[in-house]
Order: C-alpha cells, then structure tokens, then sequence
C-alpha cells in the first residue's frame, strides 16, 4: 500500500490542513478503502453475494495520518464489483455534511477473495490490488492549485483545472506520495448483510492496511445496494442500518491532554453500547484542536432516550468539564432516509 505524503504548500495552515486531509483521501480513500469481489468459482464464493452497485448511506467521517497528527476528512462512496473486479468512485468533501465536494477520485483494480474472518459471521477476508487506473477530478480551487504545484510531469500530464479528470496511475501524483505506474495492494476484511456491505474499520490513526497484519478487526458502517445480487430490498427491521446520523463539534479544554479526551469518548460509547442503539461513533482531531464526533444511530427516538440517559451518568462524564470546554459544543442531526 502506498503512503502519502501530506503537503507543503503556500495556502494559510488552516487552507493546508484541508487540502492536506483531502489529497490523502484521493490517495488512501482510493487506495485503501473499499475492496471486493472474488474471482473464483466455488460454491462458497457464488454466495458471498457481491456483485452490483453501492453507495454510502450518509456522509462519512476517516481519519487521515499526517505530519500534524491525525485528521479528519469527509466523504462518499460509489463501489461496483464484478467477479474479481472492483471500480470505485469517491467524493471528497470540506465539511460534515458532505455538501461542498473538493476532489473526485475514480480507481479500479483487482481482487481475491480469500477465507473466512473472525469480524462477524459470514465475513471475508479479500486482497485488492489498485492497478487499472486512478484518477482525479478537482471540484475546487484550492485543490486544483495543489495538484498544480506538483513538478511538470510528475502529476498527470497537463495542468489541472477544476471538473478536469485526470488518470494518474502512470504519471503518479508526486505532491500526494503516488508513485508511477505503482500497483498498490490493500489486506481488507468485508461482510454482506441484508442489502448492505460492510468493509474493515480504518485505523484511528490514519494509516493504510499495507500488511495482512494490518487487517481490521472490526466493521465500519455500511454501504447500501442500489442494483446487482440477490437482495433488492432492506426490511424495516434491519437494525444495523442507521436510520439517524448525529454529528458533535466540540474543543477540548486549554492545556488538556488529546489522549484523555478519546480515552474520554471511549468510556462513553462502551458505556451506550451496552444499549445496542447507537450502531456506530467516530471520534476525530483536526489541526486546530477541535474536536468531531459522529453517531450512527438505529433510529431519532432511540438517541433521544439514550442521550437523556447519559445525562445522568456522573461517573461516565466526571473527567468531561477539565476536558472539553462547556460553551463549545455544536450539535446536528440528520435522517438518513433508509
């Protein structure tokens, strides 16, 4: 798997931090994604029913290793898989929403389904290679100018514009750690369950699944069938489909620890999973120190009730007035519509 390298660049830092988190997610969201397929014809892989079209549910939160620390970077997915086939179309967005695109990436490539995983029943491990094409479409400015302050040559093959795709697999992408004509593998885990698809969890520390070592252990939140395969239709009652998405921006306390306020939202969430209502949380740092929090949640009444729980738990929060300051915290919700 190849690494980035984050950019340096002319733009003010907070400019560089974005653009910085959005050039890995060309890379690493491509790279290092989604992977599926299998080209075998056992019995075994014909019911690990792939093929078709996906697409994400809601917007997504991933972390981003840099030389800053870990940011957070939004985004949405398109996946198809044909045997041993994967094609992929990702947008990259500015905020958590996912309403102001940056950067489009488009990748294609190999992949071998291999044998079961411990993840979840019925899951599977699979090895994809990114080495058909990987191309990018700069959806702002300030993107565009980064690709641009590449060397000649050394970042697809004519100047960038925005809505201008270009395939950069042989020439590289040299400002985004892409190497020419770089096959680049990526050791994945994935799991079919009633219309959707769930792939590994990417590590809270934004590096790549670049060894079998480096194979999730866990389930990030899924992507739902638009066509293809032998579910057309999610039933109402399928809980692990998030029916309510809640995001929470917050800074943490002057002085205070980055490592505490996660060991913070730790206890929190292993508190509400005793639940079995809030599906999903990722938790992410940006450059600036504040803080982004995103809940997946099986449904509005459901977060409601538990959140009005929570507020009860001394013990779970005691650590929290030293941690965060009071008066920063924003909070929205979203119906996903499922």
């Amino acid at each position: 798997m190849t690494h980035l390298t984050l950019p340096h660049s002319t733009f003010t830092a907070k400019r560089r931090s974005k653009v910085a988190a959005l050039a890995a997610v060309a890379a690493v969201a491509a790279l290092a994604a989604d992977v599926g397929g299998g080209g075998g014809a056992s019995a075994q892989e014909k019911h690990f029913d792939l093929e078709g079209q996906w697409e994400s549910i809601a917007c997504e939160l991933r972390p981003q290793a840099g030389p800053d620390g870990v940011s957070s970077w939004y985004l949405k997915r398109s996946i198809t898989f044909k045997p041993g086939r994967i094609d992929a179309h990702f947008t990259n967005y500015a905020d958590p929403g996912c309403t102001t695109p940056l950067v489009e990436l488009k990748f294609g490539g190999d992949v071998t389904l291999l044998g079961p995983s411990a993840v979840a029943p019925g899951a599977r491990e699979v090895d994809m290679t990114v080495n058909d094409y990987l191309s990018l479409t700069p959806r702002a400015e300030g993107f565009a100018g980064f690709l641009n302050s590449a060397a000649e040559g050394s970042c697809g093959s004519a100047p960038w514009q925005v809505g201008q795709e270009q395939n950069v697999f042989e020439t590289g992408c040299s400002v985004m750690g892409v190497a020419a004509n770089s096959p680049t593998s990526e050791y994945e885990v994935l799991h079919v369950s009633a219309g959707h698809l769930y792939f590994g969890a990417r590590p809270v520390d934004g590096k790549p699944l670049a060894t079998p070592d480096a194979r999730p252990t866990a389930l990030q939140m899924p992507l739902k069938r638009l066509s293809g395969g032998l579910t057309q239709k999610v039933g109402a009652d399928d809980l692990r489909v998030p029916k309510h998405v809640e995001i929470v921006l917050f800074e943490q306390a002057d002085g205070a620890d980055p490592a505490e306020v996660r060991g913070f939202f730790e206890q929190v969430t292993a508190k509400m999973n005793q639940n079995g209502t809030l599906l999903y949380r990722t938790v992410g740092q940006g450059d600036d120190g504040a803080w982004l929090c995103v809940n997946y949640w099986t449904n509005r009444p459901d977060m409601e009730t538990l959140n009005a729980q929570a507020r009860t738990w001394s013990k779970e929060f005691a650590s929290m007035g030293r941690l965060v300051k009071p008066n920063s915290f924003k909070l929205t919700s979203y119906a996903t519509g499922l």
